[in-house]
Parts: C-alpha cells; sequence; structure tokens
C-alpha cells in the first residue's frame, strides 16, 4: 500500500489534478488522519519515529553495521533485548506486562510512553547502557 501524502480524501495525493482513473492500489478514507501532511510535526505520530530513528541510526555507527549481541531478557517471557555494539541496547517488551527498564544513561528513542521507569506492553526503547551492567 502506498503511503497517504496529502489531502483530506483519496487518492492523498496519488494521482495528478484531474486524473480521471483511480490509483491501482486503493486507499481507504479512514487515512486521511494518517497522511504525511498531518504527521508532520507530530511527536506521537508513525512518521516522526521512523525519521528520529533514522537520525539516531545516522549518528550511531554499530546500528549501521556491527555485532548484535542478544542479551539474557531482563525481567522473563515476552520480552527481547539486544546490544548492538557498546553504545545502543535495544529492549522490546511483547509481554502484556509492564517492565522494568535496565540500568541506562539516556533513552534514544522509544516507540510509547515510558511510565515511572518501566516500558510498556507492546513498546521498544533504544537505550545507551550503563557501562558494565548486563
Amino acid at each position: 500500500m502506498p503511503l497517504p501524502w496529502a489531502g483530506l480524501e483519496p487518492p492523498f495525493g496519488f494521482s495528478p489534478p484531474g486524473a480521471v482513473r483511480q490509483p491501482w492500489l486503493p486507499q481507504p478514507k479512514e487515512w486521511r488522519d494518517l497522511t504525511a501532511d498531518i504527521e508532520t510535526g507530530d511527536p506521537d505520530s508513525m512518521l516522526e519515529l521512523y525519521r528520529t530513528a533514522l537520525r539516531i541510526r545516522r549518528a550511531q555507527p554499530s546500528l549501521g553495521d556491527g555485532p548484535m549481541t542478544w542479551l539474557p531478557s531482563p525481567v522473563g517471557a515476552g520480552v527481547l533485548a539486544f546490544d548492538r555494539g557498546t553504545g545502543v541496547r535495544c529492549v522490546c517488551n511483547l509481554s502484556s506486562v509492564p517492565v522494568d527498564l535496565p540500568g541506562h544513561t539516556a533513552v534514544l528513542l522509544a516507540s510509547g510512553p515510558l511510565t515511572d521507569g518501566q516500558l510498556q506492553p507492546d513498546t521498544t526503547v533504544w537505550l545507551r547502557p550503563a557501562a558494565g551492567r548486563q
């Protein structure tokens, strides 16, 4: 599916003005709130999450290429954690309950809110790990 770019009605910028044919891939009207025009500048939007992730990836050499090390789950089933090089730790909470964040010096990016030092269900975070901490 193409991403919706602009406008409030399908095809959301994928046909030139005056086009007589519909685009070959339909776009539902429900996508009107997901256009690039609307999501640009919204810090909670998927578009801005991806833009931030790409900026961080360019700034962190270990995210582009380098070793990846799986870590023991910090709290049990449903949590995946790995390091990329020595500077970035990724923790994914796939469980149904909040989990404590591992030791870190900075949050680089989170896909949702972090509440009281916990990673919420269905949320991923990139951290700068604390030195010597697993």
